[in-house]
């Protein structure tokens, strides 16, 4: 699994997450949430899986995402929350 740093930051952003509170939630070091989303360091795969494990405890997923175009989309988001997107902000 590969996560971009937008992708890392739009997952605390879906949640209402600080650095620090995906840190207690991951454990890992703010400090290493920092760095990797923006893209100072390429992170393990332990620490990309901890990141993913995190986020799926509180309802947003991360899936890889292959179109027959033969290019790769990344991943898309989905978020657990009630609120469906567009909801109540105006769209």
């Amino acid at each position: 699994m590969n996560l971009t740093p937008a992708q890392l930051r739009a997952g605390r952003a879906l949640l209402d997450w600080t650095r620090k509170e995906l840190s207690a939630e991951s454990g890992l070091s703010p400090e290493t949430i920092k760095n990797i989303e923006r893209g100072t360091f390429n992170p393990m795969a332990d620490s990309l899986q901890k990141i993913v494990i995190a986020f799926a405890a509180k309802g947003v997923e991360f899936m890889s995402v292959e179109t027959h175009a033969r290019f790769s989309l990344g991943a898309v988001i989905t978020s657990g929350k009630d609120k469906k997107v567009g909801e109540g902000d105006g769209r």
